[in-house]
């Protein structure tokens, strides 16, 4: 009985310690109370962020310091930090030394670099004397710093590099993907294919040689040409808005005053015409009919809508924990869920994202923390 008492206390002060905590502002002055509200640790900062893991970024006189959940400042002083991706962060010291660190506080790989991007997929982009290279976890270079700038990340195996106006695809193991003088990249790699413009014959000018849009795929075989809809091939028309998301992108062709928009799946099917299209994530999707009184549908991966806007809003964000920021006409933010059924009533100058149960919002030009049921973690 007594060893089963010790575990149940070991079990739970385990569990207290890597408790959530949350900013919170009280008038100026972050924070952190507990998920209910209650104060852990007292409001003292310019700033506070969300921790990951046992570690947070707080700001003292326009510099940002890591801190564990006691309150604890463990890291040197920084100008700049980004956030942690697959456990490391890039931050910039007072002496501009750039460098990623740990869930400790600790530097890693005890090498420092003129600028760098967040970790994917095993490898990060950095910056050495005014040319860019490729290093993975241990530090050590998969491709040496010989191109001008880059896509910020690695996806679907591969980064879109720019070198004196050239781009290409660079792999995981950081050689240059071949493809033919004829084949220009058009955007970065997603779900494993990447939109291209390819040099053709013209079939609307047969004499005249123009770049159509086309999709490579890891290999840098075509796989996706010639884009027809209702009979009218429009592979001559169409450019490349936003890469494949939840199994669709964003194409579109010019018209006699501005854009269509179109949805593009792996079978080459066309969504119906929009206004304007995104993706607005967890397979939703934002339509756009008319310019001067639009009319805006959530749609599922079917185009199904899913829910008619009572009030019409004037801009719509991402969806996060099931709600979605929305702008209302008088320029305040609220959150809807993907039926268009109100649960966080307009309110707010300004609306994130919401994430792991919590959004950053503006209200009297200040910020502040909400969590899905709308409750503030701020007063004044």
């Amino acid at each position: 009985m007594k060893n089963i008492l010790l575990y149940i206390i070991c079990s739970f002060s385990l569990t207290a310690s890597w408790a959530q905590l949350i900013p919170y502002r009280v008038n100026d002055k972050w924070g952190y109370s507990d998920t209910s509200g209650k104060i852990i640790i007292e409001p003292q900062y310019e700033e506070t962020e969300f921790f990951t893991e046992d570690f947070a970024f707080i700001k003292i006189d326009t510099l940002f310091y890591g801190i564990n959940s006691t309150g604890k400042i463990i890291t040197e002083a920084y100008r700049f930090h980004g956030e942690f991706s697959e456990g490391l962060c890039h931050v910039q010291n007072t002496k501009f030394k750039s460098f990623y660190i740990n869930t400790l506080g600790l530097s890693v790989f005890n090498k420092t670099y003129d600028a760098l991007e967040s970790f994917s997929e095993g490898l990060a982009v950095v910056s050495v004397n005014k040319k860019l290279g490729i290093i993975n976890r241990n530090g050590d270079w998969v491709r040496p710093p010989n191109f001008d700038t880059s896509s910020q990340k690695f996806q679907s195996g591969f980064l879109l590099g720019i070198s004196k106006g050239k781009y290409f695809y660079i792999d995981k193991q950081g050689k240059t993907l071949s493809l033919p003088d004829s084949i220009i990249p058009a955007g970065i790699f997603s779900e494993g294919i990447a939109p291209v413009y390819v040099k053709t014959r013209s079939k609307i000018a047969p004499y005249g040689l123009t770049y159509v849009l086309q999709f490579i795929d890891s290999s840098g075989q075509v796989i996706m040409r010639d884009f027809i809809n209702d009979s009218i091939d429009y592979s001559e028309y169409i450019t490349i808005e936003k890469e494949f998301r939840d199994g669709k992108c964003v194409i579109k062709n010019r018209n006699d005053i501005g854009w269509d928009y179109y949805f593009l799946d792996r079978q080459k099917r066309f969504s119906p015409l929009f206004s304007y299209a995104k993706h607005i994530g967890d397979s939703l999707y934002l339509g756009i009919l008319g310019m001067y009184m639009p009319d805006l549908r959530i749609m599922d991966k079917n185009f199904y809508v899913m829910g008619q806007f009572q009030t019409k809003p004037t801009q719509v964000g991402e969806i996060g924990n099931g709600l979605i920021p929305v702008r209302d006409k008088e320029g305040k933010w609220g959150y809807m869920n993907s039926n268009c059924r109100l649960l966080i009533p307009h309110r707010y100058d300004g609306a994130s994202a919401f994430k792991n149960g919590y959004a950053m919002i503006i209200l009297n030009q200040k910020r502040g923390v909400i969590n899905t049921q709308g409750k503030h973690f701020f007063k004044d």
